[in-house]
């Protein structure tokens, strides 16, 4: 899978005790509290690549004005208890295993994008065409924006770019 990074056996342990997709309360607590035994090991050594990171650290990446993070601690949670709050999970979720798109989708558009290194804006556009293309054909709805954009990120696009093409999948109807 796309975006997946390599655990080594005592997060692995931990991760299979999270159930991203519960609700519930007990499951989710248990979620909860593996992700906040997770979260310090994977940023200690350095796990979660920069630019997946960034989609919860970078303002960039958000509004222009705060972080994801910044908003959870807004909300007065700070540090690492932001890793045990059930909102997390979802970040984390995309952390360890990148963007939740069908895999077929993810290939395509991996193959679409290339080496981000050669990526220019003039590739921009076939991209965000067959990203539409893609939603419609697999019934995503632009409700899958926000994935596109953690795969744009994920492929090693900028996150203007990311945005466009975020921007494109919310107004497929």
């Amino acid at each position: 899978m796309l975006g997946t990074i390599d655990l080594n056996a005592d997060e692995a342990v931990l991760l299979g005790r999270i159930n991203f997709d519960s609700r519930d309360h007990d499951a989710i607590k248990q979620s909860c509290s593996a992700s906040a035994e997770l979260m310090p090991l994977l940023l200690d050594r350095n796990a979660i690549p920069a630019e997946l990171l960034a989609y919860f650290t970078d303002p960039g990446c958000f509004d222009g004005k705060r972080s994801r993070l910044d908003v959870f601690e807004g909300n007065g949670t700070r540090g690492d208890e932001v890793f045990e709050y059930p909102n997390f999970l979802k970040y984390l979720r995309y952390f360890v295993h990148g963007s939740k798109l069908p895999l077929k989708v993810q290939q395509v558009m991996r193959d679409a994008v290339g080496d981000p290194i050669h990526f220019t804006s003039g590739d921009l556009e076939p991209v965000r065409v067959l990203a539409r293309q893609l939603v419609r054909q697999h019934r995503l709805g632009a409700e899958s924006s926000d994935a596109f954009f953690q795969l744009m990120l994920d492929l090693g696009l900028s996150a203007d770019q990311a945005h466009s093409v975020r921007k494109t999948v919310a107004t497929v109807r």
